[in-house]
């Protein structure tokens, strides 16, 4: 019945290794291979498996480097890429534990990360390493064994967890063997779960089952070694569940941009019935302002002819009366002027409401992040809903933002169909990062590329065709960075190995 169950289980499709593998073959770059000697047996070459987690320190298993230890042998180091090898030394050795440390004296090994989260019984996992059945079916010579080669990679389950006295493992059924001793075993997103260290025994009744000592373990030791490894603790989630997840993400954000055309429509309308009670009001005053004009201009020329006509009145000794009706003539048609000119204008409507809605702002689609699309400081916090968090911490980031695409007063980036990025690809290390702003909706997310040696060298030479622009007023450079752009991303993956996506809110300045 177990062995039924267990078949059924593996027919099952595995969320976390639906991922193509993607993440897995990315944490093959941080593998190595371990050649030991000793001075008593030069030629008799010991070998086990390692994996960086710094770019100069590797984890090995204690019995790995056991020889040279006890007799101040050689440590070589042949990373799973490149055209180099390295000689190392031993920092940190602890047998008890099966665990050591080897510095490498020269150049640099792309570091694994470590997973410090719970492994859950079931859990999809590859064990990465060197094992010699299959250095003994390629027939490999010495020199196949020191040159720069790929790491096998085998895939399993966890079986669960063992602790004795000694140390906490993690127990799976990954295949493995000879060779593999020192290796890492990862989760489907690449981060190391533990190092492969000794097999059960099999009598031929059931597959053997290997065992792995844990992070726990592992994170201590180095801790001790003075070796800070990055630990990350974020669930790895398969493809599926991303998929579903940014399915529900894309549905509510649609649900609630609908609701904000919604509310703004009704906002408009509203506005739109006010302003033309408004207009209507203002036309009335203005009716009333030219019906009073027309009256006072007429009782103007009416006491203006009448002042008139009493000053030709030469039986009038006293002409007093006529200069006063001449001057309340002259008043009225003066007030009538007035009455004209005083006509509030059409062009007040967008004044009046105002002043009737102080408290309310223009009807404006996007809701609240269209508020925050605007330049100067902000904080940027991790949006767990919307990434892919596999590798990396997800601190708080400060971004300072221009509208011309300047940030942080110092990187400019490329303007494309409203979004703002910078690709980044470093000499000293194989993650290309694209880094983005998007002002309309306030979010910042940064995107890792684990890329191989031949694929960091392919976007470095496009890099290197193009100005490594500052911030600059001129569209021409700014339009070069926008096509470096481009160029980079066409050589990369369709799909990053880890996203992270911030919501930004604008910093009050302080006064």
């Amino acid at each position: 019945m177990i062995r039924l169950l267990a078949l059924l289980a593996l027919l099952l499709p595995l969320p976390a290794l639906a991922q193509s593998n993607a993440d897995v073959d990315a944490a093959a770059r941080s593998v190595v291979r371990v050649v030991v000697t000793d001075d008593a047996n030069e030629g008799d070459l010991g070998m086990g498996s390692g994996v960086a987690v710094s770019p100069t320190r590797i984890v090995t298993n204690a019995h790995v480097v056991e020889r040279a230890v006890e007799s101040g042998g050689f440590v070589g180091v042949v990373p799973s890429e490149g055209r180099k090898r390295y000689e190392g030394k031993v920092v940190a050795y602890a047998p008890d534990l099966d665990l050591a440390v080897i510095a490498i004296t020269s150049g640099r090994i792309e570091p694994a990360t470590l997973y410090g989260g719970p492994v859950a019984d079931g859990a999809a996992v590859a064990a990465l390493g060197y094992p010699y059945g299959v250095d003994r079916a390629m027939a490999s010579g010495l020199d196949e064994l020191i040159r720069p080669q790929a790491p096998v990679k085998s895939l399993g389950h966890v079986g669960g967890r063992r602790t004795n006295a000694r140390y906490d493992t993690v127990l799976h059924d990954a295949n493995i063997g000879r060779g593999n001793s020192g290796g890492p075993l990862v989760d489907a997103c690449g981060r190391v779960i533990g190092i492969n260290s000794f097999l059960s025994v099999s009598e031929g009744i059931d597959s053997p089952f290997a065992f792995a000592l844990s992070v726990k373990e592992l994170a201590a030791f180095l801790a001790k070694a003075k070796v800070a490894p990055t630990v990350v603790t974020s669930p790895c989630l398969s493809e599926g569940e991303i998929g579903a997840r940014a399915g529900a993400l894309s549905q509510a954000e649609a649900a609630q941009q609908a609701q904000e055309a919604r509310r703004a429509a009704v906002e408009a309308e509203r506005a739109t019935a006010a302003k033309q009670g408004i207009r209507d009001d203002i036309a009335s005053e203005r009716d009333n302002g030219m019906a009073l004009a027309a009256g006072l201009l007429v009782l103007g020329a009416l006491c203006a002819v009448g002042g008139m006509i009493l000053l030709g009145d030469r039986r009038r000794k006293s002409k007093g009366a006529a200069w006063a009706t001449l001057a309340l003539g002259g008043a009225l048609m003066l007030g009538a002027i007035v009455a004209f000119l005083a006509r509030p204008k059409m062009s007040e409507v967008e004044d009046r409401y105002a002043k009737l809605h102080p408290s309310e702002p223009a009807p404006v689609l996007g809701g609240s992040a269209a508020l925050q699309a605007v330049e100067g400081d902000k904080l940027c916090v991790i949006d767990m809903d919307r990434s892919i968090v596999k590798l990396s911490k997800t601190d708080d980031v400060p971004l300072d933002w221009r509208d011309d695409g300047c940030v942080n007063g110092k990187t400019q980036y490329g303007a494309n169909a409203g979004t703002w990025s910078r690709t980044f690809v470093p000499n000293g290390e194989a993650t290309v990062t694209i880094q983005s702003y998007d002002p309309a909706k306030a979010r910042y997310s940064v995107e890792r590329f684990l890329m191989g040696a031949d694929a960091m060298d392919k976007a470095r030479a496009i890099r290197a065709r193009y100005k490594n622009n500052a911030c600059t007023p001129d569209p021409a450079q700014r339009q070069s960075v926008a096509d470096m752009e481009s160029a980079i991303r066409a050589v990369l993956p369709t799909q990053p190995n880890e996203k992270l996506v911030y919501s930004c809110r604008t910093i009050a300045a302080e006064k």
